[in-house]
């Protein structure tokens, strides 16, 4: 039996929807995607930062509402590990573990962070869009679960 237009118009929308997910991001995607960490460490070079009872915080991009620094570097952290497992990520560890434990950072540990942030843009645009989405539903999925306090009973 012949498709009519409609179906060949919906099996049209699919394949191009598929066909796009198989692409890398652009260069703009990746550096919309990575620009909160990159605005947090510029603010951070500046000296002075936000901060609520004593943590280091950022403003989150999707309105009033912040986060803590260590922590959005944490969460930014498990994701390239677990993307690009041979990426040198300690000096956003240190960043991470200072921030929490209230230890000053020094420039030059900031500017080794966006020497990091650079190296992981130019690998980002080479990896599919549908590992990118897969990675980041699965680090969602697992910090939904040690929320709810699954992983114990697990």
């Amino acid at each position: 039996m012949a498709m009519n237009r409609q179906q060949l118009r919906l099996l049209t929308a699919k394949s191009r929807y598929l066909a796009e997910k198989d692409k890398p991001p652009t260069r703009k995607q990746a550096k919309t995607w990575l620009s909160p960490i990159r605005d947090a460490i510029a603010e951070m070079r500046t000296g002075e930062v936000d901060a609520i009872k004593g943590y280091a915080v950022t403003r989150l991009h999707t309105g009033d509402d912040y986060a803590r620094i260590d922590f959005c570097i944490n969460g930014f952290l498990a994701l390239i590990e677990r993307l690009l497992p041979d990426e040198n990520t300690d000096p956003l560890h240190t960043v991470s573990k200072r921030l929490a434990n209230g230890i000053p950072i020094t420039l030059a540990l900031l500017d080794s962070c966006s020497a990091i942030l650079n190296e992981v843009e130019d690998k980002l645009i080479t990896i599919t869009r549908r590992t990118l989405i897969d990675a980041a539903n699965l680090e969602q999925i697992i910090i939904e679960v040690e929320r709810l306090g699954l992983q114990e009973a697990a």
